[in-house]
């Protein structure tokens, strides 16, 4: 006789991903045990509630908890024991929320933390130590909140993993020098948008690794010549909606790499025509809404953009001209070099 065959058994099927989404309940708070048993989550969605804090405990059960989002609601204060036994977090989101400002220490629990979204508060004051244990922090968002100045030269200083860093629409008025020297790593930097009128020579410090330097819509109406002198890896820069009136010859003469520069919208009536010279990678530039002045000082930028065109390596450059009267409209590249 021939024994049936035993089927073999199957391997277990893996398990889904424990996740909750408890997002649009109007939920108002959040009972002290409510994750006692749910240490196996690892995906928590709280976003868009009313919560108006994160009592002390209320998390600690979540050791394995990865994503944790509590956007759009109304917290107004953390401290560090909001994060107790979220060593496993990777990304967070407060954005949306009503803090005003961020103490020592306050993430300090979170060393495997990459993600930080903090956009849309209120926050004006950021201590010392208020990135302190973020090590491995690649995200940070602080966008469009209300800081004036970011007093602490060292408050960066944690984030050496830090790969973007987002300041837009804020409204920082100056820099202080080195601000970012801790920041070996940082490839995306945003300051658009601010009330920046003048940048300090050693602003940019120690960035050595930037790509993208966003400062469009602050009122800077110069550059000091070094500013930019750190940023040889530099691929897109961002000038557009200030008062830049003129930029002296040396200003990108170390920007070897770049790829992509907006100087549109400013006060610009002329440009040195070596300006670009040691950016031998630039495909695009941007330069209207300029007040230019098409005489002799402009006709060294006509040569430069006439031999990069014909050799196919930039985009069409638009100059208008504004003055003098008689060219008003005309575009620099259809005139002649008597005119």
């Amino acid at each position: 006789l021939v024994s049936p065959a035993r089927s073999r058994p199957r391997p277990p099927c893996p398990r889904p991903v424990p996740r909750l989404d408890l997002q649009y309940n109007r939920i108002r708070s959040l009972h002290p045990k409510a994750f006692e048993r749910l240490e196996r989550l690892e995906e928590l969605y709280l976003g868009n509630n009313l919560l108006p804090a994160l009592a002390p405990g209320t998390l600690s059960a979540l050791a394995k908890l990865r994503i944790l989002y509590v956007n759009a609601n109304e917290i107004g204060r953390l401290s560090a024991a909001s994060f107790s036994g979220l060593g496993s977090l990777v990304k967070l989101r407060l954005d949306g929320n009503e803090l005003g400002s961020l103490g020592d220490s306050t993430f300090s629990g979170l060393p495997n933390l990459l993600y930080l979204h903090l956009e849309s508060n209120r926050i004006r004051w950021l201590s010392r130590g208020a990135f302190t244990g973020l090590a491995k922090l690649r995200f940070l968002d602080l966008s469009g909140n209300q800081q004036s100045s970011l007093r602490h030269p060292d408050i960066f200083g944690p984030l050496r993993s830090l790969h973007t860093l987002l300041l837009a629409s804020n409204s920082l008025r100056q820099l202080t020098g080195g601000l970012f020297q801790h920041l070996p790593n940082l490839a995306k930097l945003s300051l658009s948008d601010n009330r920046l009128s003048h940048l300090a020579p050693d602003a940019f410090r120690g960035l050595g690794s930037l790509k993208e330097l966003r400062l469009e819509g602050n009122l800077l109406s110069h550059l000091p010549v070094t500013l930019l002198e750190p940023l040889d890896s530099l691929e897109a820069l961002d000038l557009s909606r200030n008062a830049l009136t003129a930029l002296h010859p040396a200003a990108f003469s170390r920007l070897g790499r770049l790829r992509e520069v907006s100087l549109r919208d400013n006060a610009l009536a002329t440009l040195p025509g070596e300006l670009f010279a040691s950016s031998l990678a630039l495909y695009r530039l941007e330069l209207e809404g300029n007040a230019w002045s098409c005489d002799c000082r402009l006709r060294g930028l006509k040569r430069w953009l006439a031999a990069w065109h014909s050799q196919g390596r930039l985009l069409t450059v638009f100059v208008q001209c504004r003055l003098p009267p008689a060219l008003a409209g005309k575009y620099l590249d259809y005139l002649q070099d008597a005119q």
